[in-house]
């Protein structure tokens, strides 16, 4: 079945005037923000850019690092992005956070588009944090770098990304003004987890809804967790974890192909929204930092975490209630899975 690898080798000579901006552009975006290149202030051309993306091709870590050169390649020289220009890229991985975005900016629209996680520690810590704090610093960070990046001559401005990266899209669009928030086309989160009971039935959330586009593979294990609505859901060439990856996902013409959800991710939507509910969240909170600060690992580093750090941590750690440690055996299997898939780990 066809990909946007396949999308983009047959649409990328054909105009916007031609063949409507639709999501699967819109992925594109959501994918050329993980190129390991170093963070930049202004506005450069997307010839600019391919060349000084090549010269970080040897930083190939990470999954999806190769998907974006993949889908770099085929765009270079294209009739559809010829006109093509980036602003603003943020790469950011410390002790407190990863973070990244970059600003694409195409013809009269402009596309901000937030990175997923990458392969560092700190990059799936905070995956987890999403499932008790709000905001965290990542997501902060997500918010200021949208007020800071709309004009006010813009006019459609669409807001995307992957796993974290399309959790930090939806938030960071809950937080923007009413002045700017009028100028957002669409919010296109690529399985990325949803929210906190008390955020999902905000107002900022509902207010956010006609906008939201929450596109997941059948086999969903992170954009199906916590709370969120407006799913839709694609098939995949791949199995299970691997669906996560969006390069996998089919696609016919201009739309993605719809598939059924899986039981296996519905019963992860249960466990992490009505089975948290009962649950305290500074019981939580503080049961999961306890784990972060007695892993011993530098969070900046690519790192691989193997199943028996986590039982050896969990099980000198005292008055763990059963529910708390059942709920972290949840959400460790989902985000391990996924962010360390070519590492010795096991699922829990």
């Amino acid at each position: 079945m066809y990909t946007i690898v396949d999308y983009l080798n047959y649409y990328k000579d054909l105009t916007l005037e031609e063949a409507i901006f639709n999501k699967i552009d819109d992925l594109l975006f959501a994918i050329l923000v993980y190129l390991p290149i170093e963070s930049f202030k202004g506005e450069i051309t997307f010839e600019e850019f391919y060349l000084l993306a090549k010269k970080y091709q040897q930083e190939n870590v990470g999954v999806m690092v190769p998907k974006a050169y993949e889908l770099l390649e085929i765009v270079n020289n294209s009739k559809r992005y010829k006109n093509l220009k980036i602003a603003n890229f943020v790469k950011r991985r410390d002790k407190d956070t990863q973070f990244g975005a970059a600003t694409f900016i195409l013809d009269d629209k402009k596309i901000i588009s937030f990175k997923g996680t990458d392969g560092s520690l700190i990059g799936w810590i905070e995956n987890i944090r999403i499932s008790y704090k709000y905001l965290t610093t990542t997501q902060s960070l997500a918010v200021s770098y949208l007020k800071d990046n709309i004009k006010e001559t813009d006019k459609n401005i669409y807001v995307t990304g992957h796993s974290k990266g399309g959790n930090l899209a939806l938030v960071s669009v809950m937080e923007l003004d009413n002045k700017y928030f009028q100028k957002i086309v669409a919010v296109d989160n690529f399985d990325g987890p949803g929210l906190r009971l008390s955020e999902y039935n905000s107002l900022k959330y509902e207010r956010v809804l006609p906008k939201l586009n929450n596109i997941v593979p059948a086999m969903s294990c992170v954009g199906i967790l916590l709370n969120n609505s407006n799913y839709q859901v694609v098939a995949s060439n791949l199995f299970a974890l691997e669906q996560h990856y969006p390069t996998s996902w089919n696609v016919f013409g201009q739309l993605f192909v719809e598939a059924e959800l899986a039981k296996s991710s519905i019963q992860l939507h249960e466990s992490t929204t009505t089975g948290l509910e009962n649950l305290n969240q500074e019981k939580i909170e503080y049961a999961f930092e306890t784990l972060f600060t007695n892993l011993g690992k530098e969070y900046t580093k690519p790192v691989k975490v193997t199943m028996e750090d986590i039982k050896n941590i969990l099980k000198n750690m005292k008055n763990i209630d059963r529910e708390v440690y059942s709920y972290m055996e949840t959400i460790l299997s989902a985000m391990f899975s996924v962010s360390y898939k070519d590492s010795d780990l096991e699922v829990l």
